[in-house]
C-alpha cells in the first residue's frame, strides 16, 4: 500500500513506525526537518519537507499514487485543506485528525464527508471513551474493541481479595467459560508474559482476556465478586479531554464533580451542563481542594492537565487521599511507559496513542494488520489473515499452540467472532487476533503466510 502520512509529530510518528514494512510505502511530510531526519535514521521512509497543505508539496510527496492519506499535524485547517487535496486525486481513503470538533455541524448537513474526507479522527472523544469504558468496573485498565461490537479484549488487575488470586487457569472455577474466552497476555512486575495452563494468578497480575462482551462480564464478575459500580467521578480540569470527558459521564449517568482553577470555564460549564454537574474552583493539587470535592468518598478521580507531571501528582495525591481507581491523562510520549510503573495510579491514557489506535482500526485489511497498541505495556494487538496454502490453515489450534510465540485470542470468520480455543479449526480467509511484541510477531507471520514463505 501506498501510504502518505502528514505530520512527523507524534501521532505521524508513531503510525510511521508502524505501518513502515515490506507491504507499505510510507511517505511523512512535515515542516520541520530535524523530525524527518530522526524518522530517516530509524526507518526505510521518503521524506518530504514543507507545508502539508501546498499543492506542490503535496505532489512531490506522490499523492497522486497514494492509496491512503492521514492528516495528523497540529493544524486543523491545514489537515482539512490536504484532505480536499487528496480528494482531487482520487486517494481511495482520506482519514483526518482534528483538535475541535467545531468544523462540521450534523444539524446543517455540513459533515467531513461534504469535503470528501472519509474519516476524523477527534482524539478527546476517543480518549474520553476509552476512559469511561474502564470505568465499568473498578478492576478494569484498559479495553480494546474492535468493528465487531460484541468482541473485546479487556485487561483487568488481580485484587488482594479475589478468589482467584493463587488459581491455576487450568483450575479456573467455571470450565464452560474457560472454554469461551482467552486469556491472551499478562503483565507481572512490569513484565510481559504469556499465561498458560499452569500459570497461577497473583495480586497485582495485569490480565488481558479475550472474548465476548458476556462471557468477559462474567470473568470480571469472578475477580471481583465484592465490586460495587463506580458512580461518584471527580474530574480535575476543564481542558478539552476534561469538558468532553465529563458531558459523556454526565449523559451516562454518572455523578460529576469537576475541579477547575479558571472561575470563567467553570461557570461557563455550569452553565452548560447545569444541575447534573458540580464545580469546585481551585487546584486540584491543594489537598484542602480534593477534601472539599468529597475525595474520601469517590469511585475514581481523574486527572485531564495538559501538564503530564501536575496530573501525576495530582493522581498520587487523590490516591493517598481515598480515592478508589485514579486515572491519568498522558500527553507526552514518554510518559506512556512511565505511569504504569507507578503503583498509586491505576491506569493512564495517551490521547496520542488513542489518535493512532483510532487510524490503525480504520485501516482494515488494506495494512500490516496492526489494529491496536496496547496503553499499558509495549505490545500490539495484531491481527493475521489467513492464507488458503499457509501451514496453519486447516488445521486446530491446538496442533500449533506449542509452536505459537503468542496465545491467538479471537477469531473473525463470516462476520462472526469466534474464541481461538484449541478445537478450533482454522480456515482459509479467518482473521485471527493476537497480542504480540515486535520479536514475536516476526516468528507467527510465516504461520499464516503461504507455505513457501514457511520456514523449519
Amino acid at each position: 500500500m501506498n501510504i502518505v502520512i502528514l505530520g512527523a509529530g507524534e501521532v505521524g510518528k508513531q503510525l510511521a513506525f508502524t505501518l513502515s514494512n515490506k507491504d507499505n510505502n510510507v511517505v511523512v511530510v512535515d515542516l520541520s526537518m530535524k523530525l524527518l531526519n530522526r524518522l530517516k535514521d530509524k526507518l526505510d521512509v521518503m521524506t518530504v519537507n514543507g507545508n502539508c497543505s501546498h499543492f506542490k508539496i503535496l505532489s512531490t510527496a506522490q499523492l497522486k499514487y497514494a492509496d491512503i492519506l492521514i492528516a495528523t499535524t497540529g493544524d486543523d485547517a491545514s489537515n482539512i485543506l490536504a484532505c480536499q487535496i487528496a480528494k482531487n486525486y482520487n486517494v481511495k481513503k482520506i482519514i483526518c485528525r482534528l483538535s475541535s470538533n467545531e468544523y462540521f455541524s450534523k444539524k446543517e448537513d455540513y459533515t467531513h464527508s461534504s469535503l470528501g474526507i472519509d474519516h476524523v479522527i477527534f482524539p478527546p472523544d476517543e480518549c474520553a471513551d476509552k476512559i469511561i469504558r474502564v470505568l465499568k468496573q473498578n478492576i478494569c485498565i484498559e479495553n480494546i474493541a474492535f468493528p465487531d461490537k460484541d468482541a473485546q479484549i479487556t485487561a483487568f488487575r488481580i485484587p488482594r481479595s479475589s478468589p482467584l488470586s493463587g488459581v491455576r487457569i487450568l483450575d479456573f472455577p467455571d470450565k464452560k467459560l474457560l472454554s469461551q474466552i482467552r486469556f491472551s497476555a499478562m503483565i507481572r512486575d512490569q513484565k510481559f508474559m504469556m499465561p498458560h495452563g499452569d500459570t497461577i494468578f497473583a495480586v497485582g497480575d495485569e490480565i488481558y482476556v479475550a472474548g465476548c462482551k458476556k462471557n468477559i462480564k462474567k470473568v470480571l464478575q469472578m475477580v471481583d465478586p465484592d465490586a460495587s459500580p463506580l458512580k461518584n467521578i471527580i474530574v480535575a480540569g476543564a481542558t478539552i479531554i476534561g469538558i468532553n470527558l465529563t458531558e459523556k459521564l454526565i449523559k451516562a449517568g454518572y455523578r460529576v464533580r469537576l475541579i477547575e482553577e479558571s472561575m470563567q470555564k467553570g461557570e461557563a460549564l455550569l452553565d452548560e451542563l447545569g444541575e447534573n454537574l458540580m464545580v469546585l474552583h481551585g487546584d486540584p493539587t491543594d489537598a484542602d481542594v480534593l477534601n472539599e470535592a468529597g475525595i474520601e468518598t469517590c469511585d475514581a478521580f481523574i486527572s485531564t492537565s495538559t501538564d503530564d507531571e501536575e496530573n501525576i501528582i495530582t493522581c498520587i495525591l487523590a490516591k493517598k487521599k481515598g480515592a478508589h481507581k485514579v486515572i491519568t491523562i498522558t500527553n507526552k510520549a514518554e510518559y506512556v511507559d512511565i505511569v504504569p510503573g507507578i503503583n498509586a495510579i491505576d491506569c493512564g491514557f495517551s490521547p496520542r496513542l488513542g489518535a493512532v489506535n483510532s487510524v490503525l482500526s480504520l485501516l482494515g485489511n488494506e495494512t500490516a494488520r496492526v489494529h491496536a497498541i496496547l496503553q499499558r505495556v509495549t505490545a500490539y494487538v495484531y491481527e493475521l489473515n489467513v492464507s488458503p496454502s499457509s501451514p496453519i490453515c486447516g488445521k486446530k489450534i491446538f496442533d500449533y499452540e506449542k509452536k505459537l510465540p503468542v496465545i491467538l485470542s479471537l477469531v473473525f470468520r463470516d462476520g462472526a467472532m469466534l474464541p481461538a480455543t484449541g478445537n478450533l479449526e482454522l480456515q482459509a480467509n479467518d482473521f485471527v487476533a493476537a497480542i504480540t511484541t515486535a520479536n514475536s510477531i516476526k516468528e507467527l507471520e510465516p504461520l499464516f503466510k503461504k507455505k513457501r514463505l514457511f520456514k523449519i
